[in-house]
C-alpha cells in the first residue's frame, strides 16, 4: 500500500507521481503483450480506457510512445495535428487527447534528427458518462467556475485548482456531486465538484413520422420524442409541425404544434384536423377524414435536442 503525505504540497507531487505511474504501469503491462517490434515503432494507447489501441474518439487521453528494439535512437519530443486539448502541439511527454474527429498525425522527433510519423482516425467525442465499472470513453467537460481538483470523491484531498475555461476528460459520476475527471492542462487524474462542469451540446436533429391516410376515419397519430427532447427554433422555425399534402412534400397545409394543444383547422381535400398538440413526450395529431378526393400524406415532425 503506497503512504502519501497527509498534506500540503508534499501530498500534491505524491498524488501526481502515484497517478501518472498508475498510468505508465497499466500501459506498460498493455505493450508488454503486444510482442517483439522488428524495428522502431510507434505505439498510441488509451491511458484509462482499458488500453484500448484503436477507435478513439474526441477528448480520450493517449500515452504516445517510441520503440526502437536496437536502442541507436529516442524521442525527443512528441507532436499533435491538429494540437491536442489544452496541449501545445509539441510536448516531451507524449501524453494527450484529441481534440477534433478526422484524422490525428503525430510526429516523433528523434535526437538524431529524424523523425517518425503515425496517423489515426479519431471519432466524436462521447457525450454519455460512463458507469465507472466499463472502459467507455471519456466526455469532453469544460470547467465553469475555479474550483479545486481532489484526489479523492470525497473532496478531502485538494491537489490543485483548476480555472473556468479548462476543459477535463470526465469519466464517471463517483456521487451526487463529483466527477472523476483527467485534468487535460496538467495531465492529472482527480475529482472535481459536478456543479462546476458542464458537457458538451448536443446536436439538433429531426424527428418525423409519416403517415398515409385512410377514408372515412377518426384517428389519433403520433410521433414518439426521445427522453428529454426540447425543441430548437432556427431564426424564427416551427421546431414543432404537421403538414398534411398530396403528392410532393411541402405542397399542402401545415400548422405549428404547441404543447398546449390546438383547435380545428379547416378541411384539407377531406382530412380535417380535430386536434393536435404534445403529450407524454409524443407529438400528436387526431384527424377525421370523410372520402378523400386524393391520396394524403401527413408529416409530424420535430426539431430539437435529446
Amino acid at each position: 500500500m503506497i503512504r502519501l503525505p497527509s498534506r500540503g504540497p508534499a501530498r500534491r507531487r505524491a498524488w501526481a507521481a502515484v497517478s501518472l505511474a498508475s498510468s505508465a504501469a497499466a500501459l506498460l503491462s498493455v505493450s508488454a503483450g503486444a510482442g517483439a517490434q522488428a524495428g522502431p515503432a510507434v505505439d498510441v494507447h488509451a491511458i484509462f480506457s482499458g488500453g484500448k489501441a484503436s477507435g478513439f474518439t474526441v477528448g480520450t487521453v493517449l500515452q504516445v510512445q517510441y520503440d526502437d528494439p536496437s536502442g541507436q535512437t529516442r524521442e525527443k519530443q512528441v507532436c499533435w495535428s491538429p494540437a491536442p486539448i489544452d496541449q501545445p502541439a509539441c510536448t516531451p511527454t507524449g501524453t494527450g487527447a484529441p481534440a477534433k474527429a478526422g484524422t490525428q498525425q503525430i510526429t516523433v522527433q528523434l535526437t538524431n534528427g529524424q523523425s517518425v510519423n503515425k496517423t489515426f482516425d479519431v471519432g466524436a467525442a462521447a457525450t454519455t458518462l460512463g458507469s465507472g465499472a466499463s472502459n467507455s470513453p471519456p466526455v469532453p467537460y469544460t470547467v465553469t467556475c475555479s474550483t479545486e481538483l481532489y484526489g479523492d470523491a470525497g473532496q478531502q484531498q485538494p491537489i490543485h485548482l483548476v480555472s473556468p475555461g479548462e476543459q477535463v476528460a470526465a469519466y464517471y459520476k463517483a456521487n451526487s456531486s463529483t466527477v472523476q475527471v483527467y485534468d487535460y492542462s496538467t495531465n492529472t487524474a482527480g475529482f472535481v465538484a459536478s456543479n462546476c462542469l458542464t458537457g458538451p451540446k448536443k446536436d439538433a436533429q429531426t424527428y418525423e413520422r409519416k403517415v398515409q391516410l385512410r377514408s372515412n376515419r377518426t384517428q389519433t397519430y403520433r410521433l414518439k420524442l426521445p427522453q428529454g427532447f426540447k425543441a430548437v427554433s432556427v431564426h424564427g422555425s416551427t421546431p414543432i409541425a404537421y403538414q398534411l399534402y398530396a403528392g410532393v412534400r411541402g405542397s399542402g397545409v401545415g400548422n405549428y404544434i404547441r404543447a398546449s394543444g390546438g383547435g380545428v383547422h379547416k378541411p384539407f381535400l377531406g382530412a380535417t384536423v380535430v386536434r393536435d398538440g404534445i403529450s407524454d413526450s409524443a407529438v400528436f395529431v387526431r384527424i377525421k377524414t370523410t372520402s378523400l378526393e386524393r391520396p394524403i400524406t401527413l408529416l409530424l415532425t420535430a426539431y430539437g435536442t435529446a
